[in-house]
């Protein structure tokens, strides 16, 4: 029996794979687990089908998910040596994206390519968002549930079964642990846990891809944290905690951007804290703030306001204003929404 839901979401996508015999993967600046997995996930499937496929990214893949090379080739998009191979492809296939601008120059290259960009993903959107086509469900634990659908999809009424080899699982398995904060987040459902009995029936181990995901912390980043959770504040009767990552810190300490991931979970976590901000300083005069919320008051409406995105609960910004003016502004604003939201 034909899935009447997956057949309206997946045929047009699933005509355009087939139409394609070279296919460019990406996903956003600043890749993470899901983007990553998802895309390593995919392009396994397709080259069992007999596609020519190749991972650009916007940016070097990160530092805790180096182990995810073993599995696949990730190339850092450079326009001189890649240009030429996505002008000969048919099909760029985009992850975990909400907004076309976080392809960054590679972006542009697809558009001067005159290439036309699938997304797949679980964001909310603006509109328009830039894609020729999109499969999108704002309801999915991770993009990565979106592409094991798709694969049992495409493999008929065999749904997953002999399709779902060790290395496919596991980049699955990557994509879902770090996007649903190791099955913790209110974004895991029942059916992202029956996704996941799946994979590890496939092979997956649970604990060794915990253990490099989330056990291989280098200790420049432990040296960070301590700096940053040093200028932790508390406010608004408790309800708020924000904190600051400077230049000065990061130098201090060896680290890279890459290092500050997590850090904000881990202040939400204080007893009492509603929501948690970081304001990270990017330079003189860019501020890059995230927001963490534990489920009482949505972020992404103020994200979007002042020009960023995100989740209802996860969400950030890019602003083009120095640290300190960042602060004042975002303390001051989120102060409002919470007061709003839990009507203190």
């Amino acid at each position: 029996m034909i899935d009447l839901k997956l057949e309206k979401r997946w045929a047009l996508a699933h005509q355009l794979i087939a139409d394609s015999e070279r296919i460019v993967f990406s996903t956003h600046i600043s890749s993470d687990g899901d983007g990553l997995g998802s895309q390593l996930a995919m392009l396994r499937f397709l080259e069992k089908l007999g596609k020519e496929c190749r991972i650009f990214n916007p940016t070097p893949l990160p530092g805790d998910m180096q182990f995810l090379a073993e599995l696949g080739t990730f190339e850092e998009y450079d326009r001189q040596t890649h240009f030429d191979w996505i002008k000969s492809a048919d099909l760029a296939m985009v992850f975990d994206i909400g907004d076309y601008k976080r392809l960054g120059r590679l972006g542009y290259d697809f558009q001067k390519a005159c290439l036309p960009a699938l997304s797949i993903d679980h964001h909310p959107h603006p509109s328009p968002n830039g894609f020729a086509y999109s499969v999108h469900d704002i309801s999915a634990c991770a993009t990565g549930f979106l592409v094991y659908e798709y694969i049992k999809y495409a493999n008929g009424k065999n749904g997953s079964e002999g399709i779902l080899e060790p290395e496919i699982a596991k980049s699955l398995y990557v994509a879902i642990l770090t996007d649903t904060g190791s099955f913790r987040f209110n974004n895991t459902s029942a059916e992202t846990h029956e996704m996941a009995g799946e994979l590890i029936r496939s092979g997956v181990k649970p604990y060794d891809v915990f253990e490099q995901v989330y056990e291989s912390t280098p200790v420049e980043r432990i040296r960070l944290m301590a700096l940053a959770l040093d200028t932790v504040k508390v406010e608004g009767e408790g309800a708020l905690a924000w904190f600051t990552v400077t230049r000065h810190m990061m130098e201090e300490a060896g680290a890279k951007n890459e290092h500050v991931g997590g850090f904000t979970d881990l202040v939400r976590s204080i007893k009492g804290v509603e929501v948690a901000v970081m304001v990270h300083e990017k330079s003189d005069s860019q501020s890059r703030v995230n927001f963490r919320s534990k489920g009482r008051v949505r972020i992404d409406e103020l994200a979007r306001r002042l020009g960023g995105g995100g989740h209802a609960f996860a969400a950030g910004v890019l602003l083009e204003k120095p640290m300190e003016e960042a602060v004042s502004l975002i303390v001051s604003e989120i102060l409002v929404e919470i007061r709003i939201q839990l009507n203190h």
